[in-house]
């Protein structure tokens, strides 16, 4: 059994965001510099919102897996991670073609946009299928979001977990309405 863990802390402060410290196992100071890491960490946060994005968004927030063999499963994780992509290659494209960072297109709306373009694109005469793709781009290039904020508005904070029981009103000195 290990005695002692070896770290180093490096202290970041990113352009407009607060100082913080980081802790990590990557000692070698030239290899990999304090600002870099600092940088990397915060940039860490975008795979956050892509699982968000995955599991709220795509898949409804329903994760559960429906295959019941190995193979199925690999399938099924194949054909999420291929949805998943496909939306992000369309908003990479629009994003690029506009000039801004795809984080700066909403992928909630573009999901939502794609999955009425597939359902009705069924309907579509083929020599009217290019005319609608323009019209789903376009569409699309709608939804660029304004830049982040560098600043928080509201400093973070737990929210308060609610009860499964409804809230007992009939307790001493509590105002019935």
């Amino acid at each position: 059994m290990q005695d002692k863990i070896v770290a180093r802390m490096v202290s970041c402060k990113p352009k407009g965001y607060k100082p913080f410290k980081v802790i990590t196992s990557l000692l070698d100071p030239v290899q990999y510099p304090a600002e870099e890491i600092g940088l990397l960490y915060h940039e860490r946060w975008e795979l956050e919102v892509g699982y968000d994005e995955l599991k709220t968004h795509l898949l409804d927030r329903c994760e559960a897996l429906r295959s019941k063999t190995p193979r199925g499963i690999r399938q099924e994780i194949y054909g999420i991670a291929i949805a998943y992509n496909l939306v992000r290659v369309e908003i990479a494209r629009v994003a690029r073609e506009a000039g801004v960072p795809p984080r700066r297109i909403s992928f909630l709306h573009a999901l939502h946009m794609i999955r009425a373009f597939c359902i009705s694109v069924w309907a579509t005469a083929p020599g009217a299928l290019p005319r609608r793709l323009g019209s789903l781009e376009r569409d699309l290039r709608s939804l660029i979001l304004p830049e982040r904020r560098t600043e928080r508005r509201y400093p973070r904070h737990v929210k308060i977990k609610m009860s499964n029981y409804a809230r007992n009103r009939n307790l001493p000195g509590a105002k019935l309405k």
